[in-house]
Protein backbone atom coordinates (compact mmCIF):
# COMPACT_ATOMS: atom_id res chain seq x y z
CA UNK A 1 0.00 0.00 0.00
CA UNK A 2 2.53 2.14 1.31
CA UNK A 3 4.51 1.49 -2.27
CA UNK A 4 1.36 2.88 -4.16
CA UNK A 5 1.38 5.94 -2.53
CA UNK A 6 -0.94 5.47 0.17
CA UNK A 7 -0.40 6.99 3.47
CA UNK A 8 -0.43 4.31 5.94
CA UNK A 9 -0.46 3.63 10.00
CA UNK A 10 0.45 0.36 10.79
CA UNK A 11 -0.44 -0.83 14.63
CA UNK A 12 1.97 -3.70 16.18
CA UNK A 13 1.26 -5.11 19.68
CA UNK A 14 4.71 -6.01 20.58
CA UNK A 15 7.56 -3.34 20.96
CA UNK A 16 10.24 -5.32 19.66
CA UNK A 17 8.16 -6.25 16.16
CA UNK A 18 7.42 -2.44 15.95
CA UNK A 19 11.21 -0.98 16.55
CA UNK A 20 11.75 -3.91 13.57
CA UNK A 21 8.91 -2.74 11.18
CA UNK A 22 9.73 1.08 11.93
CA UNK A 23 13.35 0.41 10.11
CA UNK A 24 12.13 -1.81 7.32
CA UNK A 25 8.86 -0.28 6.03
CA UNK A 26 8.16 3.22 4.59
CA UNK A 27 4.87 3.52 6.99
CA UNK A 28 4.18 5.34 10.13
CA UNK A 29 4.61 2.33 12.96
CA UNK A 30 2.13 2.67 16.22
CA UNK A 31 3.14 0.76 18.84
CA UNK A 32 0.04 -0.55 20.97
CA UNK A 33 -3.45 -2.85 20.79
CA UNK A 34 -5.17 -2.11 17.99
CA UNK A 35 -8.17 -3.10 20.03
CA UNK A 36 -8.57 -0.44 21.99
CA UNK A 37 -9.86 3.42 20.89
CA UNK A 38 -6.64 5.30 21.89
CA UNK A 39 -4.38 3.30 20.15
CA UNK A 40 -6.56 3.82 17.10
CA UNK A 41 -6.97 7.12 17.96
CA UNK A 42 -3.32 7.81 18.21
CA UNK A 43 -2.84 5.80 14.74
CA UNK A 44 -5.16 8.19 12.68
CA UNK A 45 -8.69 6.22 12.42
CA UNK A 46 -10.32 9.50 12.66
CA UNK A 47 -9.75 10.53 9.58
CA UNK A 48 -8.85 7.20 8.21
CA UNK A 49 -10.35 6.16 4.64
CA UNK A 50 -9.74 2.65 5.27
CA UNK A 51 -9.35 -0.06 8.37
CA UNK A 52 -7.96 -3.38 8.30
CA UNK A 53 -7.75 -5.66 11.07
CA UNK A 54 -5.50 -8.86 10.16
CA UNK A 55 -4.38 -10.08 13.42
CA UNK A 56 -4.21 -13.59 14.47
CA UNK A 57 -6.93 -13.70 16.71
CA UNK A 58 -10.60 -13.13 15.68
CA UNK A 59 -11.42 -11.47 18.80
CA UNK A 60 -9.09 -8.44 18.05
CA UNK A 61 -10.64 -8.04 14.76
CA UNK A 62 -13.81 -8.09 15.19
CA UNK A 63 -13.00 -5.65 18.06
CA UNK A 64 -10.81 -3.37 16.57
CA UNK A 65 -13.51 -3.46 13.06
CA UNK A 66 -16.26 -2.61 15.40
CA UNK A 67 -14.83 0.08 17.40
CA UNK A 68 -13.10 1.83 14.09
CA UNK A 69 -16.90 1.57 12.34
CA UNK A 70 -19.15 3.03 15.26
CA UNK A 71 -17.10 4.79 17.05
CA UNK A 72 -14.60 6.62 14.24
CA UNK A 73 -17.17 6.38 11.36
CA UNK A 74 -14.47 5.22 9.09
CA UNK A 75 -15.98 4.39 6.03
CA UNK A 76 -14.86 1.44 4.98
CA UNK A 77 -13.60 -1.83 7.31
CA UNK A 78 -12.29 -4.91 5.89
CA UNK A 79 -12.02 -7.75 8.95
CA UNK A 80 -9.64 -11.09 8.80
CA UNK A 81 -12.41 -13.47 9.97
CA UNK A 82 -11.92 -17.08 10.03
CA UNK A 83 -15.03 -18.83 11.96
CA UNK A 84 -17.95 -18.04 10.54
CA UNK A 85 -20.08 -17.42 13.44
CA UNK A 86 -18.17 -14.51 14.08
CA UNK A 87 -18.09 -13.28 10.92
CA UNK A 88 -22.25 -13.72 10.67
CA UNK A 89 -22.20 -11.95 14.24
CA UNK A 90 -19.75 -8.88 12.61
CA UNK A 91 -22.30 -8.31 9.81
CA UNK A 92 -25.10 -8.39 12.70
CA UNK A 93 -23.83 -5.76 15.05
CA UNK A 94 -22.93 -3.88 11.76
CA UNK A 95 -26.12 -3.47 9.82
CA UNK A 96 -26.64 0.05 11.31
CA UNK A 97 -23.71 1.60 10.52
CA UNK A 98 -23.36 3.49 7.73
CA UNK A 99 -20.04 2.07 6.35
CA UNK A 100 -18.80 -0.38 3.98
CA UNK A 101 -18.17 -3.84 6.09
CA UNK A 102 -16.23 -6.57 4.68
CA UNK A 103 -14.78 -9.67 6.15
CA UNK A 104 -11.77 -11.83 4.72
CA UNK A 105 -11.86 -15.18 5.23
CA UNK A 106 -8.12 -16.81 4.60
CA UNK A 107 -8.98 -20.45 5.17
CA UNK A 108 -12.29 -20.11 3.08
CA UNK A 109 -10.19 -18.31 0.68
CA UNK A 110 -8.17 -21.72 0.74
CA UNK A 111 -10.79 -24.34 0.13
CA UNK A 112 -12.05 -21.83 -2.58
CA UNK A 113 -8.42 -22.09 -4.19
CA UNK A 114 -8.18 -25.90 -4.10
CA UNK A 115 -11.50 -26.88 -5.56
CA UNK A 116 -10.74 -24.55 -8.23
CA UNK A 117 -7.41 -26.55 -9.02
CA UNK A 118 -9.77 -29.79 -9.14
CA UNK A 119 -12.02 -28.20 -11.96
CA UNK A 120 -8.84 -27.67 -13.82
CA UNK A 121 -6.73 -31.28 -15.23
CA UNK A 122 -3.27 -30.26 -14.48
CA UNK A 123 -3.14 -26.93 -13.56
CA UNK A 124 -0.83 -25.20 -10.63
CA UNK A 125 -2.52 -22.60 -10.14
CA UNK A 126 -6.11 -21.45 -11.32
CA UNK A 127 -7.67 -17.93 -10.86
CA UNK A 128 -11.20 -16.53 -12.51
CA UNK A 129 -12.29 -12.93 -13.40
CA UNK A 130 -14.97 -11.43 -15.13
CA UNK A 131 -17.47 -13.17 -12.80
CA UNK A 132 -15.85 -16.68 -13.80
CA UNK A 133 -16.10 -16.45 -17.95
CA UNK A 134 -12.39 -15.78 -17.64
CA UNK A 135 -10.00 -18.31 -16.22
CA UNK A 136 -5.99 -17.46 -15.79
CA UNK A 137 -4.65 -20.97 -15.37
CA UNK A 138 -1.13 -21.92 -14.88
CA UNK A 139 0.22 -24.92 -16.18
CA UNK A 140 4.23 -26.53 -16.67
CA UNK A 141 4.59 -26.90 -20.13
CA UNK A 142 6.18 -30.26 -21.45
CA UNK A 143 7.86 -31.53 -24.62
CA UNK A 144 4.53 -33.26 -25.95
CA UNK A 145 3.11 -29.23 -25.46
CA UNK A 146 1.98 -27.62 -28.74
CA UNK A 147 3.19 -24.49 -27.32
CA UNK A 148 6.57 -26.17 -26.73
CA UNK A 149 9.28 -23.46 -28.44
CA UNK A 150 7.10 -21.60 -29.90
CA UNK A 151 6.61 -17.15 -29.30
CA UNK A 152 4.19 -16.40 -26.88
CA UNK A 153 2.22 -14.41 -29.54
CA UNK A 154 1.25 -17.90 -31.21
CA UNK A 155 -1.76 -18.30 -29.23
CA UNK A 156 -3.68 -16.31 -31.21
CA UNK A 157 -2.91 -18.63 -34.10
CA UNK A 158 -5.11 -21.49 -31.56
CA UNK A 159 -7.47 -19.65 -29.94
CA UNK A 160 -7.95 -16.81 -33.18
CA UNK A 161 -11.62 -16.56 -31.76
CA UNK A 162 -12.27 -15.76 -28.65
CA UNK A 163 -10.06 -13.76 -25.92
CA UNK A 164 -6.87 -15.49 -25.14
CA UNK A 165 -3.01 -14.39 -24.52
CA UNK A 166 0.09 -15.64 -22.26
CA UNK A 167 -0.11 -13.79 -19.19
CA UNK A 168 3.17 -14.96 -17.37
CA UNK A 169 5.92 -17.36 -18.01
CA UNK A 170 8.38 -18.91 -14.73
CA UNK A 171 11.53 -19.99 -15.94
CA UNK A 172 14.38 -20.97 -13.53
CA UNK A 173 14.16 -18.07 -10.42
CA UNK A 174 12.57 -16.05 -13.40
CA UNK A 175 9.29 -14.51 -13.38
CA UNK A 176 8.13 -12.27 -16.22
CA UNK A 177 4.94 -10.60 -18.28
CA UNK A 178 5.82 -11.66 -21.84
CA UNK A 179 6.47 -9.66 -25.31
CA UNK A 180 4.85 -11.28 -28.11
CA UNK A 181 8.22 -12.36 -29.24
CA UNK A 182 8.99 -14.26 -25.73
CA UNK A 183 9.61 -18.18 -26.59
CA UNK A 184 7.87 -20.69 -24.48
CA UNK A 185 10.01 -23.49 -23.45
CA UNK A 186 9.32 -26.98 -22.26
CA UNK A 187 9.92 -27.07 -18.21
CA UNK A 188 8.60 -23.40 -18.44
CA UNK A 189 5.40 -22.90 -15.64
CA UNK A 190 3.14 -20.44 -18.53
CA UNK A 191 0.14 -18.88 -17.03
CA UNK A 192 -2.74 -18.61 -19.61
CA UNK A 193 -5.65 -16.04 -19.33
CA UNK A 194 -8.73 -18.02 -21.55
CA UNK A 195 -12.40 -17.99 -21.76
CA UNK A 196 -13.93 -20.71 -19.62
CA UNK A 197 -15.75 -22.18 -22.93
CA UNK A 198 -12.35 -22.81 -24.24
CA UNK A 199 -10.86 -24.53 -21.29
CA UNK A 200 -11.16 -28.16 -23.11
CA UNK A 201 -8.93 -27.01 -26.04
CA UNK A 202 -6.86 -25.63 -24.01
CA UNK A 203 -5.88 -28.49 -21.97
CA UNK A 204 -5.88 -30.24 -25.29
CA UNK A 205 -2.69 -27.81 -26.12
CA UNK A 206 -1.18 -27.89 -23.10
CA UNK A 207 -0.50 -31.83 -23.49
CA UNK A 208 -2.79 -32.38 -20.21
CA UNK A 209 -5.45 -34.91 -21.24
CA UNK A 210 -8.76 -35.34 -19.68
CA UNK A 211 -8.26 -37.18 -15.69
CA UNK A 212 -10.25 -38.57 -13.21
CA UNK A 213 -9.97 -36.21 -10.81
CA UNK A 214 -12.05 -38.16 -8.40
CA UNK A 215 -9.64 -39.56 -5.93
CA UNK A 216 -8.60 -37.18 -3.16
CA UNK A 217 -6.68 -37.72 -0.21
CA UNK A 218 -6.81 -34.89 2.20
CA UNK A 219 -4.01 -34.86 5.17
CA UNK A 220 -4.64 -32.63 8.17
CA UNK A 221 -7.86 -32.08 9.73
CA UNK A 222 -7.74 -28.52 10.53
CA UNK A 223 -10.70 -26.44 9.65
CA UNK A 224 -9.53 -26.04 5.73
CA UNK A 225 -8.88 -30.14 5.92
CA UNK A 226 -12.06 -30.52 7.24
CA UNK A 227 -14.24 -27.94 5.38
CA UNK A 228 -12.67 -29.01 2.22
CA UNK A 229 -13.65 -32.46 2.80
CA UNK A 230 -17.33 -31.87 3.45
CA UNK A 231 -17.24 -29.65 -0.23
CA UNK A 232 -16.04 -33.17 -1.87
CA UNK A 233 -18.46 -35.15 -0.56
CA UNK A 234 -20.84 -33.05 -1.66
CA UNK A 235 -19.14 -34.04 -5.30
CA UNK A 236 -18.78 -37.58 -6.87
CA UNK A 237 -15.71 -37.23 -5.32
CA UNK A 238 -13.91 -39.97 -2.57
CA UNK A 239 -12.05 -38.64 -0.53
CA UNK A 240 -9.59 -40.05 2.34
CA UNK A 241 -8.61 -37.69 5.31
CA UNK A 242 -5.08 -38.99 7.36
CA UNK A 243 -5.03 -37.31 10.49
CA UNK A 244 -1.84 -38.29 13.35
CA UNK A 245 -4.03 -37.29 15.79
CA UNK A 246 -6.26 -39.78 17.27
CA UNK A 247 -8.87 -37.66 18.95
CA UNK A 248 -9.40 -35.33 15.96
CA UNK A 249 -9.43 -38.14 13.76
CA UNK A 250 -12.66 -39.75 15.54
CA UNK A 251 -14.49 -36.22 15.52
CA UNK A 252 -13.51 -36.30 11.71
CA UNK A 253 -14.66 -39.69 11.23
CA UNK A 254 -18.39 -38.43 13.01
CA UNK A 255 -18.41 -35.38 10.84
CA UNK A 256 -17.71 -37.11 7.60
CA UNK A 257 -20.18 -39.70 7.02
CA UNK A 258 -18.99 -40.21 3.73
CA UNK A 259 -15.17 -39.64 4.45
CA UNK A 260 -12.77 -42.72 4.76
CA UNK A 261 -10.47 -41.18 7.98
CA UNK A 262 -7.48 -42.42 8.44
CA UNK A 263 -5.42 -41.91 11.89
CA UNK A 264 -1.58 -42.28 11.80
CA UNK A 265 1.61 -40.52 10.99
CA UNK A 266 0.86 -38.35 7.79
CA UNK A 267 4.51 -39.10 6.30
CA UNK A 268 4.39 -42.96 7.21
CA UNK A 269 5.49 -44.33 3.87
CA UNK A 270 3.51 -47.33 4.94
CA UNK A 271 0.57 -46.04 5.57
CA UNK A 272 0.13 -43.72 2.50
CA UNK A 273 0.66 -47.62 0.55
CA UNK A 274 -1.84 -49.06 2.34
CA UNK A 275 -4.32 -45.99 2.19
CA UNK A 276 -3.47 -46.98 -2.12
CA UNK A 277 -2.15 -43.25 -2.42
CA UNK A 278 -0.62 -44.51 -5.71
CA UNK A 279 -4.39 -44.53 -6.95
CA UNK A 280 -4.81 -40.78 -5.39
CA UNK A 281 -5.41 -38.41 -8.27
CA UNK A 282 -5.24 -35.15 -6.23
CA UNK A 283 -3.16 -34.81 -2.73
CA UNK A 284 -3.59 -32.12 -0.65
CA UNK A 285 -1.94 -31.58 2.19
CA UNK A 286 -3.10 -29.03 4.95
CA UNK A 287 -1.37 -29.76 8.03
CA UNK A 288 -0.46 -26.70 10.77
CA UNK A 289 3.12 -27.48 10.01
CA UNK A 290 3.77 -26.36 6.68
CA UNK A 291 7.03 -28.15 6.47
CA UNK A 292 5.24 -31.56 7.28
CA UNK A 293 2.89 -30.45 4.35
CA UNK A 294 6.03 -30.37 1.95
CA UNK A 295 7.75 -33.49 2.78
CA UNK A 296 4.31 -35.19 2.49
CA UNK A 297 3.80 -34.05 -1.03
CA UNK A 298 7.28 -35.14 -2.27
CA UNK A 299 6.72 -38.28 -0.36
CA UNK A 300 3.41 -38.72 -2.02
CA UNK A 301 4.82 -37.71 -5.46
CA UNK A 302 7.22 -40.44 -5.44
CA UNK A 303 4.74 -43.41 -4.04
CA UNK A 304 2.65 -42.36 -7.27
CA UNK A 305 0.08 -39.75 -6.68
CA UNK A 306 -1.19 -37.30 -9.29
CA UNK A 307 -1.27 -33.78 -8.49
CA UNK A 308 0.07 -32.88 -5.08
CA UNK A 309 -0.90 -28.91 -3.26
CA UNK A 310 0.94 -28.44 -0.17
CA UNK A 311 -0.64 -25.07 2.58
CA UNK A 312 2.58 -23.31 2.74
CA UNK A 313 2.39 -19.44 4.13
CA UNK A 314 6.20 -19.10 4.47
CA UNK A 315 6.75 -16.64 1.76
CA UNK A 316 10.70 -18.74 1.30
CA UNK A 317 8.80 -21.88 1.05
CA UNK A 318 5.86 -21.14 -1.01
CA UNK A 319 8.59 -19.75 -3.75
CA UNK A 320 9.73 -23.19 -4.08
CA UNK A 321 7.07 -24.23 -6.54
CA UNK A 322 9.46 -23.98 -9.69
CA UNK A 323 12.20 -25.80 -8.01
CA UNK A 324 10.03 -29.16 -6.76
CA UNK A 325 7.69 -31.60 -7.89
CA UNK A 326 5.01 -30.12 -6.36
CA UNK A 327 2.34 -29.29 -8.11
CA UNK A 328 0.29 -26.55 -6.54
CA UNK A 329 1.04 -24.06 -3.54
CA UNK A 330 -1.83 -22.89 -1.63
CA UNK A 331 -0.69 -19.68 0.51
CA UNK A 332 -4.12 -18.53 2.78
CA UNK A 333 -1.87 -15.18 3.63
CA UNK A 334 -1.68 -14.50 -0.37
CA UNK A 335 -5.08 -14.99 -0.91
CA UNK A 336 -6.01 -12.56 2.10
CA UNK A 337 -4.15 -10.13 0.79
CA UNK A 338 -5.69 -10.66 -2.46
CA UNK A 339 -9.26 -10.04 -1.24
CA UNK A 340 -8.13 -7.16 1.51
CA UNK A 341 -6.65 -5.30 -1.69
CA UNK A 342 -9.91 -5.26 -3.59
CA UNK A 343 -11.19 -3.24 -1.40
CA UNK A 344 -8.69 -0.48 -1.46
CA UNK A 345 -10.47 3.10 -1.70
CA UNK A 346 -10.07 4.88 -4.95
CA UNK A 347 -9.52 1.96 -7.91
CA UNK A 348 -12.67 0.19 -8.74
CA UNK A 349 -11.01 -3.05 -8.49
CA UNK A 350 -13.33 -5.94 -8.42
CA UNK A 351 -10.54 -9.03 -8.06
CA UNK A 352 -7.02 -9.32 -7.72
CA UNK A 353 -4.76 -12.32 -6.93
CA UNK A 354 -0.93 -12.77 -6.65
CA UNK A 355 0.64 -15.05 -9.14
CA UNK A 356 4.27 -17.04 -8.34
CA UNK A 357 5.05 -16.08 -4.69
CA UNK A 358 3.49 -13.05 -5.53
CA UNK A 359 5.94 -11.90 -8.59
CA UNK A 360 2.95 -11.06 -10.83
CA UNK A 361 -0.09 -9.55 -10.00
CA UNK A 362 -3.31 -9.99 -11.98
CA UNK A 363 -5.73 -7.41 -10.92
CA UNK A 364 -9.44 -6.82 -12.51
CA UNK A 365 -10.77 -2.95 -12.44
CA UNK A 366 -13.13 -1.11 -14.04
CA UNK A 367 -12.39 2.24 -16.27
CA UNK A 368 -13.04 5.16 -14.72
CA UNK A 369 -14.14 8.49 -16.78
CA UNK A 370 -10.97 10.73 -16.49
CA UNK A 371 -8.87 8.31 -15.56
CA UNK A 372 -5.31 8.04 -17.78
CA UNK A 373 -6.29 4.20 -18.74
CA UNK A 374 -8.78 6.14 -20.95
CA UNK A 375 -7.27 8.69 -22.14
CA UNK A 376 -6.33 7.64 -25.68
CA UNK A 377 -5.15 4.30 -27.99
CA UNK A 378 -2.98 1.65 -25.76
CA UNK A 379 -0.41 2.81 -27.08
CA UNK A 380 -0.55 6.36 -26.44
CA UNK A 381 -1.49 5.20 -22.39
CA UNK A 382 2.05 4.72 -22.03
CA UNK A 383 1.75 1.75 -19.47
CA UNK A 384 4.57 0.77 -16.80
CA UNK A 385 7.01 -1.46 -18.54
CA UNK A 386 5.78 -5.07 -17.59
CA UNK A 387 2.22 -4.05 -17.67
CA UNK A 388 -0.24 -5.92 -19.92
CA UNK A 389 -3.85 -5.44 -20.45
CA UNK A 390 -5.19 -8.84 -20.82
CA UNK A 391 -8.29 -9.08 -21.48
CA UNK A 392 -11.62 -6.19 -21.89
CA UNK A 393 -15.67 -7.21 -21.02
CA UNK A 394 -17.49 -4.29 -22.99
CA UNK A 395 -21.34 -4.87 -22.88
CA UNK A 396 -21.33 -8.14 -22.12
CA UNK A 397 -18.47 -9.57 -24.29
CA UNK A 398 -14.80 -10.41 -23.88
CA UNK A 399 -12.16 -9.60 -25.82
CA UNK A 400 -8.05 -9.02 -25.89
CA UNK A 401 -7.04 -4.88 -26.76
CA UNK A 402 -4.30 -4.21 -29.37
CA UNK A 403 -2.01 -1.73 -29.54
CA UNK A 404 -4.64 0.75 -31.64
CA UNK A 405 -8.05 0.19 -29.22
CA UNK A 406 -9.24 2.32 -26.45
CA UNK A 407 -10.40 1.58 -23.06
CA UNK A 408 -13.19 3.39 -22.46
CA UNK A 409 -15.06 4.32 -18.83
CA UNK A 410 -17.21 1.62 -17.73
CA UNK A 411 -15.16 -1.48 -19.28
CA UNK A 412 -13.36 -4.08 -17.07
CA UNK A 413 -10.08 -4.73 -17.49
CA UNK A 414 -7.93 -7.05 -16.96
CA UNK A 415 -4.17 -5.96 -15.93
CA UNK A 416 -1.31 -8.23 -15.72
CA UNK A 417 2.16 -6.66 -14.05
CA UNK A 418 5.23 -7.64 -12.63
CA UNK A 419 4.56 -6.94 -8.11
CA UNK A 420 7.20 -4.02 -8.94
CA UNK A 421 5.21 -2.44 -11.78
CA UNK A 422 1.98 -3.25 -9.91
CA UNK A 423 2.54 -0.46 -7.52
CA UNK A 424 2.22 1.94 -10.83
CA UNK A 425 -0.86 1.29 -11.66
CA UNK A 426 -3.08 3.20 -9.43
CA UNK A 427 -2.38 6.71 -11.20
CA UNK A 428 -3.65 5.22 -14.24
CA UNK A 429 -6.82 3.59 -12.91
CA UNK A 430 -7.96 7.04 -10.35
CA UNK A 431 -9.60 9.91 -11.78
Amino acid sequence: LSGDGHDVSLIEHDPKGAAELSGALDVRVVEGNGATAGTLRRAGAADASLVVATTDSDEVNFVTGRIAASMFKVPRVVVRLRDPDHEEAFHELSRGDAVEIFCVNPEGAAVDKVASLLEVPRALDVVSFMDGELLVAGFRITESSEFAERPVSDMKLFFAETPSLVAAIHRGDRAVVPHGGEEIRAGDIVYCAIERTDLEGMLELMGAPPEDRHRVMIVGATRIGLALARRLEESESRVTLIEPDADLARRAAESLPDTLVVSGPVTSESLLQEAEVERIDTFVAVTAEHETNLVACLLTKRLGAGRTFALVDNPALANLIGETAIDAIISPRLLAIGLILQHIPGARVHSMAALLGDRVEVMEAEAVKGSRIVSGALSEVSLPRGVLVGALRRDGALLVPRGPDRVEPGDRVLLIATTESAAKLTEFLTD
